[in-house]
């Protein structure tokens, strides 16, 4: 265990020294690789909140640091990690990635130094899909959960039938133009195509929030986005139930984990619900 600053360029803040663990862990046949970050103040006999955070499709854990920092500063222990299929976690991103979660759940909440009874599941895109899907299968269930730019419910009967055998060539040429929209991209993502095409239509986020009415929910969103635009997850939202709160602004897709200004704003609204 080692101690690290950290810090953002926040103008002239600082932040306090966090404790850093590098962890691996796995209970269904991934291992998967992040870190967490401990509150100074964060011991056995005092432990404090926490915070699993996300990444989306094609990014990795990295893409989360800042937000575990900040969560770091303000009291709440984090963990970043590698979902399946990316970075230096092993698999491939197929029908069973919101089990990621699970296990990072498992290990992170075996940690004396955090308070079970009072975690935050945090998502950016697949992250939020993930999160969602896996706070439905935990007994204990999360006290928030924070979607930023969350997907919507594919209703489309395109990829119900791709996945069909007699419609193998269809599911093809999707897997081609979606391999090849992330060579343009830059991004790297070992996936078995047709598990993870075939989750998108049995899944479903109205069915997992309907089991989440005790926790808090915050949604956030950009009005630019055009991979997750807000308007298709509308219906979605209008049926949660419980504790819950939309921000919609401007910006683009990466814009909630990369502009500094949005991050504090639902940073601090994570806070609130985790130490209230």
């Amino acid at each position: 265990m080692s101690a690290i600053v950290s810090s953002l360029e926040t103008g002239k803040s600082e932040f306090m020294r966090s404790r850093e663990i590098p962890v691996s862990f796995g209970n269904h046949g991934v291992m998967l690789h992040g870190r967490v970050l401990l509150p100074p103040q964060a011991s056995i006999h005092a432990p404090v909140p926490g915070a699993i955070l996300c990444h989306g499709f094609g990014a990795g854990h990295k893409a989360m640091e800042s937000s575990a920092l900040l969560l770091a500063n303000k009291g709440i222990a984090a963990i970043v990690f590698d979902l399946r299929g990316h970075g230096k976690s092993g698999g491939a991103l197929d029908d069973s990635f919101y089990e990621d979660i699970l296990d990072a759940y498992q290990m992170f909440t075996a940690l004396p130094e955090v308070d079970e009874s009072s975690i935050a599941l945090v998502g950016h895109s697949l992250g939020a899909f993930s999160s969602i899907l896996a706070a439905q299968k935990l007994k204990i269930k999360p006290k928030a959960i924070i979607a930023l730019s969350c997907p919507y419910e594919v209703e489309s009967k395109l990829l119900s039938i791709s996945s069909h055998p007699g419609f193998a060539w269809l599911r093809k040429i999707i897997e081609m133009v979606w391999s090849a929209s992330m060579i343009c991209s830059g991004l790297t993502v070992r996936i078995n195509w047709k598990k993870f095409l075939g989750v998108w239509t049995k899944m479903k986020l109205s069915a997992a929030l309907s089991d989440l009415d005790e926790c808090a929910k915050l949604f956030v969103f950009c009005e630019d986005d055009k991979i997750t635009p807000h308007r298709r997850f509308a219906h979605i939202f209008d049926k949660v139930r419980g504790r819950k709160k939309q921000i919609l602004t401007a910006g683009t897709h990466g814009t909630p984990v990369e502009a500094e200004i949005l991050r504090f704003e639902w940073v601090g609204w994570t806070v609130s619900a985790l130490t209230a």
